[in-house]
């Protein structure tokens, strides 16, 4: 459930409020939202229990996230980020990294979690954690520059474990991925 429901609705919040969208349904109808959830399932659940068929699991919250009936606002998932990455991604980027899984996925949502508080410190909007003063305080200092500013957050270490702030492949991946969503 972490790594399957629940960093996918985590990233969905982050890419869809960049984009615009205002519930989990409405990214869920722009395509390219829809194949990077689906992408990002695939990654992470690559490595559970193969013992297990995953696989209706997946296509039941992919139903579940596109139902316009239930309206789960984009930015209320969003709340609470520095608590929920710690917990529904970042324990498989460590993996990832240290095994050579893909990253590229993964590190886009951290990316879109980077630039959502870097556009809530430029706009001055509300950030609901409980590290916001930190986060906004750190989102202020981005420039844009997609090398500083993910050097910038990943020195948030009551998030980002020292191991995992210095892998140098989930570096390069969020720098990636970090300038592309500054296009």
């Amino acid at each position: 459930k972490l790594r399957i429901l629940n960093a996918s609705h985590s990233a969905l919040a982050y890419l869809g409020l960049l984009r615009g969208h205002e519930t989990v349904a409405d990214a869920m109808g722009d395509p390219e939202l829809a194949a990077f959830v689906r992408a990002l399932m695939d990654d992470v659940g690559a490595k559970l229990n193969s013992a297990i068929d995953i696989e209706p699991y997946k296509q039941a919250v992919l139903q579940r996230f596109r139902n316009p009936a239930i309206r789960h606002l984009l930015s209320q998932i969003a709340w609470d980020g520095s608590q929920k990455l710690p917990n529904r991604l970042l324990p498989y980027i460590q993996e990832a990294a240290a095994f050579g899984w893909p990253l590229g996925n993964a590190a886009r949502a951290v990316a879109a979690w980077f630039q959502f508080l870097r556009l809530r410190a430029r706009t001055g909007e509300t950030l609901v954690d409980p590290l916001a003063p930190v986060l906004l305080a750190t989102a202020a200092k981005a420039s844009g520059d997609a090398a500083h500013d993910v050097a910038l957050f990943l020195g948030l270490d009551a998030v980002f474990p020292a191991q995992l702030a210095g892998s140098e492949p989930f570096r390069a991946a969020l720098i990636e991925a970090y300038a592309q969503l500054g296009r």
